[in-house]
């Protein structure tokens, strides 16, 4: 799906080419062409410069620091008190600013839309550092993803959180049961050295597109898989994303109370993927799953409206996240 866009970090550098230089005529003075040369050399060098820069960090290797979100570092953790049943009964280590949680988020176009929510309600807390690596096209089944995954757990996450689902419908549907061997072969691979796994099933879908059979499909196996370990949780979106009727809704309450257009428009029609609104409410139910695991704090306040809103996925395709909302 080209509107996911490509991963944030790991990219190869661009691409130069060095325009021609002219020989200065017999009898002139060289300068205009020596300032060419040295606009060629000066665009090498920044190029090389961003190709050293990017590369460096391959695989999603985390941010050097937290975002300046605030840190109070006295601030009681307020989650994973009650903890009990599922997941183990142990609560996770302590976080904190010195020592982040570490969370990577890894998915589709649609999870691709979700990680500035995700990584907001995280990071607000002061407490946890979030690496995302979603992009268009991720799905169990497709090529490169066992490469994808090597490099993501290369981060060494403690928590890692799945989106995904819309790229491996027509295999899932064809053979549920080999399907589940795949799940169980990721889950391992993700989960082996001591991650835990918060696995968010497929949002409702619109009409339009025809899926849903196959998409409640691919979320009960998804729930299967977390009901079966240990060291996954699953968490549906249907509330989150589809409202009292767990069905698509372009529009729904937003974590202010108010009405907010959550998913996209596209070409007039509506579409699958994120608005910030609809990317909040994703990240405040991450926030609650990871913080059943292990101890956070309250979040910034209104961490929800802050500038990563403005991320200019959110208007792609031009205009997608500005309907008119409905009064009344």
């Amino acid at each position: 799906c080209p509107c996911g866009g490509e991963p944030t970090v790991g990219l190869r550098g661009p691409r130069v080419s060095l325009p021609d230089v002219p020989m200065p005529a017999r009898g002139t003075r060289p300068v205009a062409g020596f300032q060419r040369v040295l606009v060629v050399v000066g665009v090498v060098v920044v190029s090389v410069l961003a190709v050293i820069l990017v590369s460096g960090r391959r695989g999603g290797d985390p941010p050097p620091a937290v975002p300046s979100w605030p840190d109070d570092v006295s601030a009681p953790a307020t989650t994973a008190q009650n903890r009990s049943g599922g997941m183990g009964s142990a609560v996770g280590r302590l976080p904190t600013g010195a020592d982040p949680l570490r969370v990577v988020s890894i998915g589709d176009s649609v999870a691709f839309d979700a990680d500035p929510g995700i990584r907001a309600a995280l990071e607000s807390t002061g407490r946890v550092v979030v690496v995302t690596r979603s992009f268009g096209g991720v799905g169990l089944l497709r090529p490169d993803f066992d490469r994808y995954l090597a490099d993501t757990m290369a981060t060494r996450p403690e928590v890692v959180t799945v989106m995904l689902g819309g790229w491996d419908l027509a295999e899932a549907v064809a053979d549920p049961a080999r399907y589940n061997v795949r799940l169980e072969e990721v889950a391992d691979r993700l989960t082996r050295d001591g991650a835990l796994v918060v696995w968010l099933g497929m949002p409702p879908s619109p009409p339009s597109e025809g899926i849903e059979g196959a998409r409640l499909l691919i979320n009960s196996l998804f729930t299967d898989l977390a009901r079966s370990r240990s060291d996954v949780v699953y968490v549906s979106t249907e509330s989150v994303l589809g409202g009292a009727t767990g069905r698509f809704s372009r529009f729904l309450p937003g974590l202010d109370g108010f009405t907010a257009q959550v998913r996209k428009v596209r070409e007039g029609r509506d579409d699958g993927h994120l608005c910030p609104a609809g990317a909040a409410l994703i990240g405040d139910s991450v926030y609650t799953a990871v913080g059943g695991l292990y101890p956070l704090p309250v979040r910034a306040d209104r961490w929800w409206s802050a500038e990563w809103t403005d991320d200019p996925r959110y208007d792609d395709p031009p205009g997608g996240c500005r309907s008119p909302v409905p009064s009344g």
